[in-house]
């Protein structure tokens, strides 16, 4: 019997000790028909993409770690490097250093992505760059996460110069409460950028030399989630506010029902906003979503949109 016992021990410790090597890999699918009542319902494949991820580890635990994302957009007229680093974990998650083109630690955008989202990202009209190229140091202390990182400017445009104009963006989060039910972080940036028109290396490229602040909280109450982001940047002589708010609600075992809101100042000094309502069903193969979004720009638009997304998973 005791026997039983050590052997039952042993292959415990044998099923709990880390792969010295694992993949995982991931692949996205986005296809959207939207309809603004001045033409016919247009199709787009807004995106084809996916990650892989290598895990290499110790007895100790994960210690190195290279990630690649990629996708193309826009019916696959543009191919996208978001991400491609190497990252050397520390002790415990309490330091980790990743070197490449890295993820900025900025607001929201540390554990949710609203380009997957039937609405208009807050962070285009802003300019705010995702991700770029240069290092990144980042870990979590007890109840608080922080994150560093120095970085080029560049974002996913072009490198016109090495190593660039120079751009630093920090985050310091906290998440009290043993549910991790509520989280609350401050983000600032400092430096020269090179971002396009929607931040995601597409259209005119824009220089701007910005400060940028923001502060962002995200609460799991219920069957909701919600979500803020209000801040600040300054790109020549003023300052212009931004706020941002987004609200799932689990209505129904497979419904949940969506609305986000965004108002923020524009560089002519006009006050902009947008507006979504809407549902989404997960199906066993594909999520769908659909809504109505009203955006108050230079003119009131209105648009209806139907969202096909798939998300595919593996570990090898």
């Amino acid at each position: 019997m005791k026997t039983a016992k050590w052997y039952s021990l042993a292959l415990l410790l044998a099923l709990a000790r880390p792969a010295p090597a694992t993949l995982f890999l991931a692949w996205e699918e986005d296809l959207r028909g939207t309809y603004t009542g001045q033409d016919d319902v247009v199709g787009e494949i807004r995106s084809l993409g996916g990650s892989v991820r290598k895990v290499l580890a110790d007895r100790r635990g994960d210690r190195v770690i290279l990630f690649l994302q990629a996708e193309a957009v826009h019916n696959l007229s543009e191919a996208l490097l978001h991400q491609a680093y190497g990252e050397w974990k520390g002790p415990m998650g309490r330091w980790n250093v990743a070197l490449g083109r890295v993820p900025l630690p900025w607001g929201l955008l540390t554990d949710w992505s609203p380009d997957r989202m039937p609405y208009a990202s807050p962070y285009e009209p802003t300019r705010t760059l995702s991700s770029d190229n240069g290092l990144l140091l980042r870990g979590t202390l007890g109840l608080w996460d922080y994150g560093a990182a120095l970085t080029q400017g560049y974002g996913m445009e072009t490198i016109e110069d090495f190593p660039g104009p120079g751009n630093a963006t920090f985050r310091l989060g906290l998440t009290p409460g043993l549910d991790e039910a509520f989280t609350l972080g401050l983000s600032a940036t400092a430096g020269k950028i090179y971002a396009s028109e929607d931040g995601h290396g597409m259209g005119e490229t824009v220089e701007e030399r910005r400060k940028a602040v923001a502060l962002d909280a995200t609460w799991h109450v219920g069957r909701g989630t919600l979500r803020f982001e209000g801040g600040a940047r300054r790109t020549s002589s003023r300052w212009l506010g931004t706020a941002f708010a987004a609200a799932d609600y689990a209505w129904l075992p497979r419904v949940t029902l969506q609305f986000a809101g965004h108002v923020y100042e524009h560089a002519e000094s006009h006050v902009f906003g947008r507006a979504y309502a809407g549902v989404s069903v997960p199906l066993p193969t594909v999520t769908i979503r659909g809504g109505y979004e009203h955006a108050h720009t230079h003119e009131d638009e209105h648009r209806l949109v139907v969202q096909l997304y798939r998300y595919w998973g593996a570990v090898r």
